[in-house]
């Protein structure tokens, strides 16, 4: 039995690290991936092209920053293909090994009418086989990938409270089966805060777009506990014991770790 036709979302800049490894793992499953890239200077989109399952690049790097716009184009292009599913990704993201076999049994026998599908998230940390688990770290689960058939012609993206749009969710707001969803057993590995350096350029991101007097009405950095969660264990977000580390088994990581 094979996998029902899924196409997978990207939206990019400059993922070299990590984007090679996603759309390798990605390509297991998917027949198809569309890709926005928002103006990458690295070798990126030299990657994407690589993959024969990358069937669209979009340029847009000379557009200003709109999440939801971007999600909106992405969407409007993967049903172009007339998939059974939608699944959006990030450029760090890595489905896990075995995601063809867990996918191929949940989307056709345990759930055959089940809309939406969530993943847990593991957070890579420090060494190939090792992951963040406390505080709301051990609590990451998102809606990733929709069942087409179950959505209203006119589905989109909404706008968010956010400047730019920003933290327009992975898949549509309204969504049928937005709270009708089925939690698989295939984790998606991210490496966003892989190793101290990356954290640090992320706590520095958050920091200057999410300040105090960010003009948008989403939260800012005193309500995100300045974020400190992302550099140490401190704070509200981590663990009442501060950083916790989870191993995995050998067969169950990547090992060539850029």
């Amino acid at each position: 039995m094979d996998l029902p036709k899924i196409v997978a979302m990207y939206r990019l800049k400059n993922e070299e690290r990590w984007i090679e490894k996603s759309l390798d793992a990605a390509s297991s499953i998917c027949d198809s991936i569309v890709i926005i890239d928002n103006g990458s200077t690295d070798d990126t989109v030299k990657i994407c092209k690589s993959f024969p399952k990358v069937t669209e690049i979009i340029d847009q790097h000379s557009l200003p920053y709109d999440d939801t716009r971007d999600k909106n184009t992405l969407l409007k292009t993967a049903l172009e293909s007339d998939p059974d599913f939608v699944l959006t990704l990030d450029g760090d993201e890595v489905l896990q090994i075995e995601a063809k076999d867990l996918l191929l049994e949940e989307l056709t026998m345990l759930y055959p009418d089940t809309p939406v599908f969530e993943f847990e998230f593991l957070y890579m940390w420090d060494k190939p086989n090792q992951y963040r688990y406390d505080g709301s770290y051990s609590m990451e689960w998102f809606r990733r990938l929709l069942r087409i058939s179950a959505q209203p012609k006119d589905l989109k993206f909404d706008p968010t409270n956010y400047d730019g749009n920003a933290h327009c969710p992975h898949i549509p707001q309204k969504s049928v089966g937005w709270d009708n969803y089925a939690r698989s057993r295939m984790k998606i590995f991210h490496y966003g805060y892989y190793d101290e350096k990356l954290r640090q350029e992320k706590f520095k991101f958050l920091q200057e777009t999410q300040n105090d007097s960010d003009k948008g009405a989403g939260m800012s950095s005193n309500e995100c506990d300045n974020y400190i969660h992302t550099i140490s264990g401190k704070g509200r977000f981590s663990g009442p014991h501060g950083i916790e580390i989870r191993t995995l088994p050998d067969d169950k990581f990547i090992k060539d770790i850029p």
